[in-house]
């Protein structure tokens, strides 16, 4: 379709921005009324948030930050995470390297565009038992980021989560993993390019396929939470997902080691893709 004589980009770019913006202040701000500006703390700041036609961008950049940051919209985008100050579990524990892959279903704009229905994620963790924090450099996580990049790019590997469990079990090597997969090919492949990061050798006696008859549904229901009707958590949902950003751990360094980051994900990556 052609572009029409009298378009501006400029314009469409601030009807596109508010549509979107507005969409979301207004599932923020669900139970207030908008055109209140001198009523409770709260509708007066959902009247604030509101973007208007006449706004110039100026204003409008004025709405967004206040939405986010002074009425915290941006920390409700923050999952919830049960954890631990890395400096308090140094304190109390030391451990050899790890490496941690991290993985998220790519956004699909009819599935996740409403925002009801959460992208699928996983994480794939070993440590490297040859390695301590004294011995490992960073020439050998040059390496590893080389080798995750090389198996696990998005263009090149799809982690095919499903109903499945799959685990892989070589503690002398620094593995115990236990992922969910579509099928047992699709286990073996992925563990596969697991241990060829630290490139190790793939043994069927350390694979065990899990089957079970159990039925997941992709619409587990409702229950009721704290006086409220909410959405059971889906267990082991059908999901393609793909490498986001993968780290390295090393106690007695507080920052991980940023190894290979998609898409802008990390900053100071040795390896974006």
């Amino acid at each position: 379709m052609a572009i029409p004589e009298n378009h501006s980009p400029i314009e469409h770019l601030h009807d596109l921005v508010r549509k979107k913006h507005n969409q979301e202040v207004r599932r923020f701000f669900k139970n207030q009324s908008f055109d209140e500006p001198a009523g409770t703390p709260k509708q007066q700041a959902a009247y604030a948030c509101l973007m208007k036609d006449e706004d110039n961008a100026e204003t409008m950049i004025m709405r967004k930050l206040f939405f986010e940051f002074d009425c915290g919209h941006a920390q409700s985008l923050q999952t919830p995470i049960y954890g631990v100050p890395v400096q308090e579990l140094q304190r109390d524990t030391k451990f050899r390297p790890q490496i941690k892959l991290h993985f998220r279903e790519p956004f699909d704009f009819e599935k996740h565009g409403d925002g009801t229905v959460s992208r699928v994620t996983g994480e794939i963790g070993f440590r490297i038992t040859n390695k301590t924090s004294e011995t490992i450099s960073r020439a050998d996580a040059v390496e590893y980021a080389r080798q995750i990049k090389a198996e696990f790019a998005p263009s090149k590997l799809t982690w095919k989560k499903g109903h499945f469990k799959c685990t892989y079990l070589d503690i002398e090597n620094g593995y115990d993993l236990r992922l969910f997969c579509l099928n047992k090919s699709e286990g073996i492949s992925t563990i596969q390019s697991v241990l060829k990061i630290l490139d190790k050798p793939y043994s069927d006696n350390n694979f065990q396929f899990i089957e079970n008859t159990k039925e997941f549904p992709a619409n587990p229901g409702t229950h009721r939470v704290y006086g409220r009707t909410v959405q059971k958590f889906k267990q082991r949902p059908i999901a393609d997902v793909k490498l986001t950003h993968a780290q390295m751990l090393v106690y007695g360094q507080i920052k991980p080691v940023n190894l290979v980051s998609v898409a802008g994900r990390l900053k100071n990556a040795i390896e974006n893709i």
